[in-house]
Order: structure tokens, then sequence, then C-alpha cells
């Protein structure tokens, strides 16, 4: 436990994760152990990037967000004047560094995450696990480890420690007809679902009578235009390059399930307790970053053999095989998966 410095005022904590908005949404149960480790008022505030204010803007529990948009010299200043007590870096990187550096004129403590990056380093490259099934999160929570066990205080709290989302994202899950929501972009080819799968599930979907929403940025619209017409009478609609973030959420939290990749609409697929399928590539839950607590229906695909040469890289931008990974877990795959899925949770 920790107390004020000054008594009866609230003790201040910066929390900083950039991106991405995986990880930033990954962060969240830290924010609410805060509030459960620290006595008397808690004041937490966040440091993030522009582009993915909208995973934590309106989240209880944080007093305000901060943002930059290229540099941290864009806060510093301002972050100086408010008195931090605690600043819990959970990016590590340089930005967070300069961030530390300025507030430690105000003798503000900093705990940094362990990212852990050796034993990355030697599961990638020689295949010994020395994580021993650790998530992020758990990396994230083991941050706080001075101010006693997150996980701990998060129970006395009666709370499991799940992923949150701002808002009421979920609103609608009542209604019998809801969509299938396809995430089809990811950050690097090594985690980006083929274009020839979107077409054999949309094909099923589509012949289902089922709508689908595809969703993903701008580098994903001529795959979603392409879907579009191939099936000009089937209920789709491309929301690609057009919904931001928090429309994005709201797509996913009515949905009646989700298929995607390893990318940060598993991890709102998550929050929000939707039923998954979740494509795995180049990278491997063994590196910590699967779903935290999704729903219980949700299920994870891994590419066939050979298993002991993945994962290939820490962030799905290198295959080591002629066949790259996602094109290794077959869409009858995922086809089956999401009637399973569907059978067990809809009227």
């Amino acid at each position: 436990m920790s107390e004020a410095q000054n008594i009866g005022a609230p003790t201040k904590v910066l929390v900083i994760r950039f991106s991405s908005m995986g990880d930033v949404i990954l962060t969240t149960p830290v924010i609410r152990a805060l509030h459960a480790m620290l006595e008397g008022e808690v004041e937490v505030h966040y440091l993030t990037k522009a582009f993915f204010v909208e995973a934590v803007e309106g989240l209880a529990g944080i007093h305000k967000v901060w943002t930059i948009d290229r540099t941290t010299a864009e806060v510093e200043a301002e972050l100086v004047k408010v008195g931090f007590h605690y600043v819990v870096d959970l990016h590590a990187n340089a930005r967070s560094a300069f961030v530390k550096r300025a507030l430690r004129q105000t003798n503000t403590l900093d705990l940094t995450v362990d990212k852990r990056s050796l034993a990355k380093i030697l599961l990638v490259r020689f295949g010994w696990d020395r994580l021993e099934g650790q998530h992020v999160v758990e990396r994230y929570l083991a941050t706080l480890a001075p101010f006693g066990s997150a996980l701990t205080a998060l129970g006395g709290a009666e709370d499991r420690g799940a992923l949150e989302l701002p808002g009421k994202c979920g609103l609608g899950k009542e209604d019998p007809s809801r969509r299938i929501a396809l995430a089809l972009g990811a950050a690097h080819v090594g985690k980006t679902i083929p274009e020839s799968h979107w077409r054999k599930v949309v094909s099923h979907l589509a012949a289902q009578g089922r709508g689908i929403d595809l969703m993903g940025g701008k580098p994903e619209s001529a795959v979603a235009e392409g879907l579009v017409s191939a099936f000009p009478d089937a209920d789709i609609a491309s929301h690609c390059g057009k919904a931001a973030w928090k429309e994005t959420f709201a797509l996913i939290g009515k949905a009646a399930a989700l298929v995607t990749g390893d990318t940060g609409a598993t991890h709102a697929g998550a929050a929000l307790q939707v039923p998954m399928v979740v494509v795995w590539g180049c990278t491997s839950p063994d590196l910590g970053m699967g779903p935290w607590m999704p729903h219980p229906e949700t299920v994870e695909l891994e590419p066939e053999s050979p298993k002991r040469r993945r994962p290939c890289s820490r962030l799905g931008d290198r295959c080591r095989h002629k066949v790259r990974c996602p094109e290794r877990v077959a869409p009858e795959r995922i086809i089956e998966s999401l009637d399973g899925i569907l059978s067990r949770t809809t009227p």
C-alpha cells in the first residue's frame, strides 16, 4: 500500500502505453488495479498516441488522458506541472524514458514493465520457452509488485482482471439477427488472413443468409470492396477505412461472432466478450499475446505443422516457411469453428 505525499491529497499516477490498439486495451486491468492497491483517493492519468485514444478515453478510473502525435516533448512540460507520485511505464522504450527523465525532477518514482525481450528472442530463434505461459497482462500487472499482488487486490475488489473498453459497445446483443464481424487486416503480413480464405468464409456465410461486417483500415479497403463485388446479393457492409475505432468497437460488441487474426480486434473482442475465431500466423500465443479472458466459446486456430518452427517472429513481420503461416490455417477449419460457435450461442 502507498500513501499520498500530502495528507488528504490524491495519489497521482501516470500510466504510459503509446501503441498499438491491442496493447493499449491489454493495459486496462492495470488502471483498476491501481485503484484497488493504493490507499485513499487515486488519480490515474494515461499517456498514449492520439490515434489510440478511443481505447481509454471515458474509461472508468481514468482522470485524464494525455496524447501525443509525434514526440513526448508535446506534453512533457505540462506533465511535470501535475506533480505525479508514480509513473507506470508499460511501453519501456525511448519515448517513455524521456517522460520518466522529465518527471524525475519532481521526485516521481517510476515502475517499468519487464518486456521479457530476451525470453521472446530465445523462443523465436531456438524454440526455448522461458516465458512459461506468462501472458502480457500478467507482465503489466507484475509492474505494480512494489505495491503488492495486483491480481490479489483485484480479486479483493471482486474484479477478475478482465479487459475493458469505454462505453456500452455491446448494446443490441439480444437481437437474434446479429451480424458476423470479420477483421480483415493486421499490422504485418505474417498475421494477415489471406484474401482467398476470406472469400470462402464470406461465401459460406452469404449462403446462410447472414449479415457480414468487414472491418479494417484503408489498406484493407480494396480487399473489402472485392468481397462486396464478388457477392452482390449478400448482406455485406464494408467499414474499412471508414469507421473510427469507437464505431469499430460497437460493430464488434454487437456481433454474433468475430473472425480475426492476431490483431487489436482480438483484444477488443475479448474485452467485449464476443465469441471469436482467432487465426494465428507467424506469431504464437506462446509469446503471451493471446486473447485474455475471452468469451468461453472462443476458438484459436494455429497453422498446421510444423509447430516446432513457430513463432517465426515476435511481431509477425517475418515468416520462415515457403507457405506463409496464415495460409496453413485452412479456411475449412475457420468455417467449421465459426459454425460451431454460432450453433452454440445463437438461436
